[in-house]
């Protein structure tokens, strides 16, 4: 029995807007693209950017002109007779008791924009990628801690660029390893 794959329209979308971020990386910022395997497939590949902070430039001004239409289409929506409640129940906002409709306004207008549940966590999550240099699984806790052993965890034992980032950081510190 097979299955169909279907793919939601928030997915449609949002693989169009990852595309949309990747051509303005290239056509606006500059960099290429390199076509990669993905692991385990023999005939699949992805696209990659050559330089990942152009990819990082390019979603930023995504997220400015997306900021900047929420705005817009906010201020339309009041002019079509839409109440600032029904705004903030479309952006599903936490409201920290307040009601959503001041909690969009406050957003929006005043650019306050709210926390998850009004509360912070004193969790730091962690970001998870593959290092180029050793092809190990790395765990990065941010650059919060002082050491890089700190940081990042999951680089192999022979990784020459975790091995670079010791005497570097022992020179930038003065420590004395």
């Amino acid at each position: 029995m097979s299955e169909t794959f279907r793919v939601t329209e928030s997915g449609q979308a949002a693989g169009r807007i990852r595309e949309l971020i990747r051509r303005i990386a290239v056509e606006v910022f500059g960099t290429t693209e390199t076509e990669v395997p993905i692991p385990g497939f023999t005939i699949f590949t992805d696209r990659k950017l050559d330089d990942p902070l152009a990819g990082i430039r390019a979603a930023l001004l995504m997220r400015r002109v997306a900021e900047g239409q929420l705005y817009d289409y906010a201020r339309s929506a009041r002019a079509a007779g839409r109440s600032w409640d029904e705004i903030g129940a479309v952006l599903n906002l936490p409201t920290g008791g307040v009601p959503v409709g001041k909690a969009a306004f406050d957003w929006l207008v005043c650019g306050r924009v709210p926390e998850r549940d009004g509360i912070r966590s004193f969790r730091t999550p962690s970001a998870y990628w593959r290092c180029t240099t050793c092809g190990e699984q790395v765990t990065d806790d941010g650059p919060f801690e002082s050491h890089p052993t700190d940081n990042e965890t999951g680089h192999a034992d022979s990784c020459t660029r975790h091995r670079a980032d010791l005497p570097a950081w022992a020179e930038l510190t003065g420590w004395d390893e």
